[in-house]
């Protein structure tokens, strides 16, 4: 099917059922946004091409590039499980003199090279991959070589399998004060993908503005509407519905609104729903860190027993090997974050609990039964979920565990118990006493029964009980100056024992603590044994410059220990109540008819 003539457009995604839909272009990193050339190509990035499209690019003779990578190899079990793409093909547009193979490497990391073409002058051709039926697993990629130089301008996977539907996107982002980000990102994906011709008509980008300050002239291209601040939930909640009431759109994205992702994730989205037969699809971006673009904090979670559980946590996504290992399901996942989550609207039954935030992703997809997929390449960049933590996440977090594990888990009090308690007990322990507060108010608040939330969906009176950690940034000279520790320390039986038996120290006399401070992460592992002993401790904040002391305080645990028993006590006798009130008004609390009544 090669021609000297293109017999495709190069530029749009889809045509006509005789034509071609792109599923999956060649890219390299879009400016500005965090990078990491191992995820694009290899051995390095090739040289790009000034005043043309982003994703073109410059060989000298005798380079080779290879592309089985994070953002450009293709995957085939992804694709295959979709169902809609029956034929394949690799579609080129080079000028020069050099060669390209396509590879398949299996999940056994069987390397099979599929075809190759001699490039002599310019080529523009869609050469089909009779492979493709025979296909189950593994990557596609290609590699170019040039004998002369050699300009690449267009490389892609594409399908003339005619759509299973073609979809009227909708974008919903929820905005708060981050205005500078949210017109960043949409004029970014103005000028890549809004002026696209093909796209105008199909995605449609809805800015829910909780903070009601975002001017409608600054995100050209967008519909901005003002909301009234019922945090995450109540933002994607109000999106949800001005998609319904529109009466055109068939499937929606929420995203988070710095939109940090490469544009062609948006686009590979698009098509991946355009080819799905299954109703239920939850397409899941994965999480990266920004510190480090190579690392998974989540690709698709778990939701078990009260407890989140990211799942590819950690992986780094730059050797082959790796990404054959992301390919496979692991764990369960039932939900996918609400950074990057696409979905059918006629598959939603459920619309998001009022938690405000944290923990709305994750029943939203629990109540809705979304068959949850993630794909390579499909992605964003955050900060890492550790360094936002704080005594206001902490609260947040462990409230919408404890509710969720009442609505949908099994709901028994002692294991609801012993969750709160560890998660109490490692912060009050090593002396962050306003977390412990923080995890003592939520475990209080969930106890009031499921009406607590129709009365407090403005979170904001709530968090006045909330004690602030008092942040402080340092300079990085200040972190070589003193010692800290990253790392937990052997310690001996006898040690831990003291150690346990001394509730960590608060039971010491004055005499046996050292005086000096201790200087730790907040997240090292064997947390509690480094700040045994220690009457002042310094945290380091994950990833970041900022520091909170805190100082051990007997009267202060001993205080918040009581409550948290007496709430323990309350907690047991009323959990068969509790479970009732919370099961029997889950439906209410998340249906279309609750968000309208609270929009009107």
């Amino acid at each position: 099917m090669c021609a000297l003539k293109p017999d495709v457009s190069f530029h749009a995604p889809f045509e006509s059922a005789a034509m071609l839909t792109v599923l999956h272009r060649l890219i390299l990193p879009t400016e500005g946004l965090e990078q990491c050339d191992a995820m694009y190509a290899r051995p390095a990035l090739p040289e790009r091409v000034a005043d043309t499209s982003s994703s073109a690019f410059r060989l000298k003779m005798g380079q080779a590039f290879t592309f089985d990578t994070f953002y450009n190899a293709f995957s085939v079990k992804k694709w295959k499980q979709a169902g809609g793409v029956s034929r394949l093909l690799l579609s080129l547009h080079i000028r020069g003199q050099g060669e390209v193979t396509l590879f398949h490497r299996s999940k056994a990391d069987v390397v099979t090279p599929l075809w190759s073409k001699e490039i002599e002058g310019e080529i523009r051709c869609a050469e089909e991959i009779s492979a493709w039926p025979t296909l189950s697993e593994g990557l596609l990629y290609c590699s170019v070589t040039a004998q002369s130089e050699c300009t690449v301008e267009a490389v892609y996977f594409a399908t003339s399998s005619p759509m299973v539907q073609v979809p009227q996107l909708g974008v919903v982002i929820t905005h708060f004060n981050r205005q500078q980000y949210v017109r960043n990102s949409i004029q970014r994906v103005q000028k890549a993908l809004l002026q696209d011709t093909a796209y105008q008509d199909v995605i449609h980008f809805i800015v829910i503005d909780n903070s009601a300050n975002l001017d409608p002239a600054e995100v050209p291209g967008a519909k901005v509407i003002k909301n009234h601040n019922y945090g995450g939930s109540g933002g994607f909640a109000r999106g949800l519905l001005y998609l319904h009431e529109q009466g055109t759109f068939t499937h929606c994205l929420f995203m988070d609104d710095d939109i940090s992702c490469e544009v062609e994730a948006i686009r590979r989205c698009y098509a991946m729903l355009a080819y799905s037969v299954d109703r239920h699809i939850g397409l899941a971006g994965t999480l990266l860190d920004d510190q480090r673009p190579w690392s998974v904090q989540e690709k698709g979670a778990e939701f078990s027993e009260g407890v989140f559980r990211p799942l590819h946590k950690g992986e780094d996504v730059r050797p082959i090997e790796n990404l054959l290992n992301l390919e496979q399901d692991t764990g369960k996942p039932v939900y996918g974050g609400w950074w990057f989550f696409a979905f059918r609207l006629d598959a939603v039954s459920a619309y998001p609990f009022p938690f405000f935030v944290r923990g709305d992703d994750a029943l939203f997809g629990l109540m809705n039964r979304f068959n949850i997929v993630t794909v390579n390449g499909v992605a964003c960049f955050s900060e890492h979920f550790l360094s936002k933590e704080s005594a206001f996440t902490r609260y947040l977090g462990m409230r919408a565990s404890l509710a969720i594990y009442l609505m949908v888990g099994q709901g028994r009090a002692l294991p609801a118990v012993k969750m709160m308690g560890l998660a109490f007990l490692w912060c009050a322990l090593s002396c962050r006493y306003q977390s412990a507060q923080a995890i003592l108010l939520a475990f209080q608040d969930v106890s009031q029964g499921a009406d607590f939330w129709r009365h407090n969906l403005d979170f904001m009176p709530l968090a006045k009980r909330i004690q602030k950690e008092a942040v402080q940034c340092k300079e990085p000279a200040y972190f070589q100056s003193h010692p800290f520790h990253y790392e937990g320390q052997l310690e001996t039986k006898l040690r831990r024992c003291v150690r346990l038996m001394s509730l960590n120290g608060h039971l010491l006399p004055g005499w046996a603590l050292y005086k000096k401070p201790v200087y730790v992460g907040e997240y090292t592992s064997g947390l509690l044994g480094l700040t045994f002993r220690h009457q002042r401790i310094v945290y380091r904040k994950y990833e970041s410059s900022d520091i909170f002391e805190v100082e051990l305080n007997r009267f202060r645990l001993l205080a918040l220990t009581w409550a948290f028993f007496k709430t323990s006590i309350i907690f047991i006798l009323k959990t068969p109540f509790l479970r009732k009130s919370y099961r029997s008004k889950l439906s209410t609390l998340c249906s279309r008819n609750f968000w309208i009544s609270v929009y009107k």
